[in-house]
């Protein structure tokens, strides 16, 4: 992963929310190629993927929606939480979720206490090794196996 930028001290809580558009723009990078090799992975399986990235009460959501041949799987929530929303706290922290195609969490990762630099986030979430975690606990809550996938012809 490339250099994240400079370190920023805790901010105060009335400039917050330029630090977290900041912080948004410095882990986008880290978020899309996290996702982007999940993607990779799921496709390789021959699944099809979307991916939609937008503004939540928690915070900045990214969710890669993971379609079958016979619709909607199950869907990873990567969300950027914003402590002022979330802890009333200037900071934030990955909340990585496993949900299905109802929208149930069906697995998460609890968050790690929230953090002011990038850099303290991504290590705090342990982001790649979270990959592989997800990319498990989703082909086996789901029973996503190589045979089973070429009986339904994916």
């Amino acid at each position: 992963m490339g250099k994240l930028g400079p370190r920023h001290a805790r901010p105060p809580e009335s400039g917050w929310d330029i630090a977290f558009t900041r912080m948004s723009q410095e882990l986008a990078p880290h978020i899309g190629a996290w996702v982007s090799e999940l993607t990779l992975r799921f496709k390789a399986f021959g699944l099809t993927t979307e991916t939609q990235v937008r503004q939540t009460p928690r915070g900045l959501s990214t969710f890669l929606a993971v379609v079958g041949r016979q619709g909607l799987l199950l869907i990873v929530d990567i969300t950027l939480i914003d402590g002022m929303t979330v802890g009333r706290q200037p900071g934030a922290s990955l909340d990585v979720r496993l949900l299905d195609a109802c929208g149930d969490i069906v697995a998460l990762r609890a968050a790690p206490p929230f953090q002011t630099a990038s850099e303290q986030v991504i290590a705090a979430t342990g982001l790649e090794q979270s990959l592989t975690a997800v990319y498990v606990m989703a082909m086996g809550h789901f029973d996503l196996t190589l045979a089973s996938a070429s009986d339904s012809g994916m």
